[in-house]
C-alpha cells in the first residue's frame, strides 16, 4: 500500500499468481527428481527432469520476488504504525500461523504420512507425544518463509530505529532506479555471494529446516524491496528496461536445460550443481542470480502495466492468497495419497494433483476467510 493509501491491484494479483506457482512446485518436487517435501513419488523416468527444471526454475525467482514485495510495504507500515504496534502486528499476522502450523497442521501430515504411507497404527495423540514432543520435532514447512520474513521485519524495525536515532534530521538519499550497468554488477555480486557460500552451505543441505544455500538471494531481494518502496521503484520501470530483462531471462530459460543436457550423466548427479568448488555450481549460483534479479523486472512491469486492477475473482482469490499458502501442504499431500497407486505417469499426476490442488486449496480459504476471528490474522 502507498502512502496515499491507493491500493496497488497489481501486487495483490501479483501475490495470487506466486501463490499458485508456490503450489505447483510442491506438486512438482512430489513427482520430480528434486527438492525436499512431506512425500514422494520419485522414478528414474528421464521425463520426470521437466519437473526439475520447474522446480530450479521457481526457485530461482520466486521466494525471492516473495521477500521483495513483502520488503516493499514495510517502511510504510513501520511509519504508519510505529515501531512497537509493527511488530506487534508482524507477530500476529506472522507468527500465530507459523505457531499454528508447527502445532497442528505438520504433525497431522505426519501422522497422515504414518497412518497411510508406513501404513502403522496409533492413536493420534500418543503419535503426538511419541512422534513430536519426545522427539523435538519443529517441522515450519513451506512457512519457513515466514519465520524468516517475521525475523527480516523484527531486524529491519530495530535499524530503523537506530537510523532514526542518529540521522539528525538529515535528508533521504533518494535513488534513482538502477542504471543497466548497476543491474548487471549487481548480479555479479549476488552469483559470486551465492556460489561461495554454498561451498560451506550445498542447496541440497538444510540446516533446522533452512536452506542457506539460498540466504544471498533472500536477503537481498528483501533490501532491494524496502529500497524500491522508498524510492518509488517499481513505478519507475520502463517498457525498455523491462523488455530487457525480460529478454535476458528468456535467454537464461532456454539455456539451462541445453546446460542440464550437455552435463547429462547417468544416472543424473545433480549434486554437482547444487555447491562445491565446481565450475556446474559456479554456473549455476549465476544463471539464479540472473533470474533472480532480471525476472522481477520484468514480471512487476507486466502486471502494473496489464494486470493494474481487480474484478471480483481477483478480489476473492487476493483475500484468499495468504490462507491458501498456510494450509497447501495438506491438501497437496492428501491429494498425492490418493494416487498414489493409480498407474499415471508422474507427470500427469502431476498436473492433476497441482491443478485441483489450486482450486481446491482457493475454495477452502476463500471459506475460512469467512471466520470472523480469522480476518485480522489471514
Amino acid at each position: 500500500m502507498e502512502s496515499n493509501k491507493k491500493r496497488l491491484f497489481y501486487i495483490d494479483n501479483l501475490r495470487i499468481i506466486l501463490v499458485i506457482l508456490v503450489v505447483l512446485s510442491h506438486a512438482a518436487i512430489t513427482y520430480g527428481p528434486i527438492g525436499f517435501w512431506y512425500y514422494y513419488e520419485r522414478t528414474e523416468l528421464a521425463s520426470t527432469y521437466f519437473l526439475a527444471f520447474y522446480v530450479s526454475l521457481i526457485q530461482a525467482f520466486l521466494m525471492g520476488l516473495f521477500f521483495m514485495i513483502s520488503a516493499f510495504f514495510i517502511s510504510f507500515s513501520l511509519a504508519e504504525k510505529g515501531p512497537k504496534k509493527f511488530i506487534n502486528s508482524r507477530l500476529k499476522r506472522l507468527g500465530i500461523p507459523l505457531v499454528f502450523y508447527i502445532i497442528f497442521i505438520s504433525p497431522a501430515i505426519r501422522y497422515l504420512d504414518y497412518l497411510i504411507i508406513k501404513g502403522k497404527s496409533a492413536n493420534y495423540f500418543i503419535f503426538y507425544y511419541e512422534e513430536i514432543l519426545k522427539k523435538g520435532v519443529v517441522d515450519a514447512g513451506p512457512l519457513w518463509f515466514l519465520q524468516v520474513l517475521l525475523f527480516f521485519s523484527i531486524l529491519y524495525a530495530i535499524v530503523d530505529i537506530i537510523a532514526t536515532s542518529i540521522k539528525n534530521n538529515r535528508k533521504e538519499l533518494i535513488l534513482k532506479f538502477p542504471s543497466n550497468k548497476n543491474i548487471f554488477i549487481s548480479i555479479i555480486i549476488l552469483g559470486l555471494t551465492t556460489f561461495f557460500l554454498r561451498l560451506k552451505f550445498p542447496v541440497s543441505s538444510n540446516i533446522v529446516h533452512l536452506n542457506f544455500g539460498l540466504a544471498p538471494q533472500y536477503i537481498f531481494l528483501f533490501a532491494l524491496g524496502i529500497i524500491a518502496s522508498n524510492n518509488k521503484w517499481f513505478e519507475a520501470i520502463t517498457a525498455a528496461k523491462a523488455k530487457l530483462w525480460f529478454g535476458v531471462s528468456m535467454v537464461a530459460i532456454i539455456i539451462w536445460p541445453l546446460f542440464i543436457i550437455s552435463n547429462w550423466t547417468s544416472p543424473p548427479d545433480i549434486e554437482i550443481f547444487l555447491g562445491g568448488l565446481r565450475w556446474q555450481a559456479f554456473a549455476y549460483s549465476f544463471w539464479e542470480a540472473v533470474l533472480s534479479i532480471s525476472m522481477p523486472i520484468s514480471i512487476i512491469y507486466f502486471f502494473r502495466k496489464r494486470l493494474n486492477f481487480q474484478n471480483k475473482l481477483f478480489k476473492i482469490a487476493s483475500k484468499s492468497a495468504y490462507t491458501v499458502f498456510i494450509i497447501h501442504s495438506v491438501i497437496i499431500v492428501l491429494l498425492s495419497y490418493s494416487l498414489r497407486n493409480m498407474l499415471f505417469h508422474p507427470q500427469v499426476k502431476f498436473l492433476i494433483v497441482g491443478l485441483s490442488g489450486v482450486i481446491i486449496c482457493f475454495i477452502i480459504a476463500f471459506f475460512i476467510t469467512k471466520i470472523r476471528f480469522l480476518r485480522n490474522i489471514i
